[in-house]
């Protein structure tokens, strides 16, 4: 009976990539040790190039359905996961809304009138990252810690004249209600 055939992901798809340079085995041999068909090994070995940046630029390792060409989208792909990266890093809450308004930025700067952050964009380019959405939870990461004594001292000057009764925290009013969102976009795995 003949084996089952089964469809890689991403990181499968690698693994013949690294299989076939190390070992050097033939297009038959890689489809009967993967079980997978000659045709899709010979795909894989034409498009190694194509396939090794998606790996590279994509995070979701189990993705399947995907197919790699240059299209107008993959460079703002680039610069949006760069800038995505860098505000993750210093900890800002970046929703889908934040993400499709930057992606139009880029958009625009590139020169691509066409171009549309539509949610369906947001949607592939998420899975196409490995990008979920969580709530916020915590305030960690909420304050540098080396700028609570500087703002202590300025905070003395800033009472004098004012009794304790007629001082209030700022998240007791009104005035900082749902400034920031409470879920934002993550890396899938980081907390």
């Amino acid at each position: 009976m003949a084996s089952k055939r089964k469809r890689l992901n991403l990181k499968e798809k690698i693994n013949v990539l690294e299989v076939a340079e190390k070992e050097k085995m033939s297009v038959r041999s890689l489809a009967e040790r993967f079980h997978v068909g000659k045709k899709k090994i010979s795909e894989l070995l034409k498009n190694k190039e194509g396939i090794r940046k998606m790996w590279v630029l994509n995070s979701n390792e189990n993705l399947k359905n995907f197919k790699f060409r240059e299209t107008e989208t993959s460079e703002i792909d680039e610069v949006l996961m760069k800038w995505f990266r860098s505000a993750h890093a210093k900890n800002i809450p970046v929703t889908g809304v934040l993400l499709q308004e930057k992606a139009r930025e880029v958009g625009e700067s590139l020169g691509l009138e066409t171009f549309k952050a539509s949610n369906g964009w947001l949607e592939k380019f998420r899975t196409r990252h490995n990008i979920p959405f969580k709530q916020i939870c915590g305030e960690e990461k909420s304050v540098n810690p080396n700028e609570i004594t500087d703002w202590i001292g300025k905070l003395k000057s800033l009472f004098k004249g004012y009794d304790d009764r007629d001082i209030f925290n700022a998240d007791e009013t009104g005035l900082f209600y749902r400034v920031l969102p409470d879920k934002t976009l993550y890396f899938k795995g980081e907390k």
